[in-house]
């Protein structure tokens, strides 16, 4: 027991170094100068531009066509390999909301276009009051220029957002983005009648998104393991989950349900986790919920026979990156932290070493996520 506790701090220590490698690439990009942070936005920026005139398509990431996610998330990889979530509302949640009065060329400006509460719409701040976007509806519709100053944008503006640090001590040097011809292009359009001011209203990304894209499918499989056991401080192999998983996308916090399958060969024995969840965006998930064990447990290191607890169950932390996409499938890498509760074959409570050796795991793995609508053709 003295060796376990003189070991605890490492546990700690292994917690914060895992939560701060998520993190890693953040605190790289805060350490940039502003002269790499502005050469980052000026191709950054130079790469929308290309796209002007390519047609909208729900759900497209280009290189051809695209919705108006699509076509950040595309030039943010192509042009300055940086991957960013994929939808407007999860690239809300990722960004650094700034006051306006400091925004800078190559900042996201985000658009509530519905009804709803959610950010349904993204562009990127180009100057002079001015935005690059992808519209699907209105009199000119594709990657075009609109302003802020339309009283359809103005009245629908949320905020704006960074995702690359500040290049303001550069750009008052004078190495700030060539604005000129873009706004000549924007005036020249309104003199010929054709600005983007829309007579209807857009609905960009094919909003509002019905109930069949709110409702999102995932699967995971996980390699699952611990580094703790009775006596010693050591990895581990646990076994493998599966797991199986419902939510709606359609709040601030998407609630869900699900089950896992969980072959734990680590106190061998076979358990059916049902979950309820709760996700603050594309990367967190916290859940809870009763467990249900085939057969009794064998304690880690031991010879002791313990048994499951379906109240209390499980409770959990499942921590993700940005999602790949494939069309409308989306991949995401996922860490879990879970701990499931144990007890005595009489029920009372096992000392505190060996509950949390044989509850606190570990389970890194792949989710695969889907929505309902990827399942039938739309009309």
């Amino acid at each position: 027991m003295k060796i376990l506790s003189n070991n605890k701090w490492k546990i700690g220590f292994f917690l914060i170094l895992l939560l701060s490698l998520s993190c890693f690439k953040l605190c790289a990009q805060d350490n940039m100068t502003p002269g790499q942070a502005q050469t980052l936005r000026e191709s950054f920026v130079d790469e929308i531009k290309t796209h002007i005139g390519a047609p909208y398509e729900y759900g497209a990431v280009g290189p051809d066509s695209f919705d108006c996610s699509g076509l950040i998330y595309y030039s943010a990889s192509k042009s300055i390999k940086v991957q960013l979530p994929r939808t407007a509302k999860a690239i809300y949640n990722y960004a650094r909301i700034i006051p306006d009065e400091k925004r800078e060329v190559g900042d996201l400006m985000f658009f509530k276009t519905t009804n709803s509460s959610t950010i349904s719409h993204i562009g990127v701040y180009i100057g002079n009051n001015q935005f690059i976007s992808a519209i699907s509806d209105g009199p000119n519709t594709g990657v075009i220029v609109s302003s802020l100053n339309q009283d359809y944008w103005k009245g629908r503006y949320v905020s704006t957002g960074q995702f690359l640090p500040s290049g303001k001590e550069e750009y008052k040097k004078g190495k700030k983005l060539e604005e000129t011809q873009m706004v000549e292009a924007f005036d020249s359009d309104s003199a010929s009648g054709t600005q983007t001011t829309a007579k209807k209203e857009p609905s960009p990304d094919s909003t509002p998104l019905s109930f069949e894209d709110k409702l999102l499918f995932d699967t995971s499989v996980y390699f699952d393991w611990s580094l703790l056991s009775p006596r010693q401080f050591v990895f581990r192999y646990r076994g493998i989950d599966a797991r199986f998983h419902a939510s709606y996308a359609g709040w601030n916090l998407n609630p869900g349900i699900g089950f896992f399958l969980r072959f734990n060969t680590g106190l061998d024995t076979f358990q059916i986790p049902v979950i309820l969840s709760l996700s603050m965006n594309d990367y967190i998930r916290m859940y809870a919920g009763p467990v249900f064990t085939c057969n009794d447990v064998s304690l880690i290191d031991s010879d002791k026979e313990i048994k499951g607890s379906i109240f209390p169950g499980i409770i959990g932390l499942s921590l993700s990156t940005p999602k790949w996409n494939i069309g409308k499938v989306a991949l995401q890498a996922v860490q879990d932290i879970n701990y499931t509760v144990y007890n005595k074959m009489d029920g009372a409570a096992l000392p505190f070493m060996e509950t949390i050796a044989a509850g606190l795991v570990m389970y890194t793995g792949v989710r695969l996520t889907v929505p309902l609508s990827a399942f039938y053709k739309r009309n």
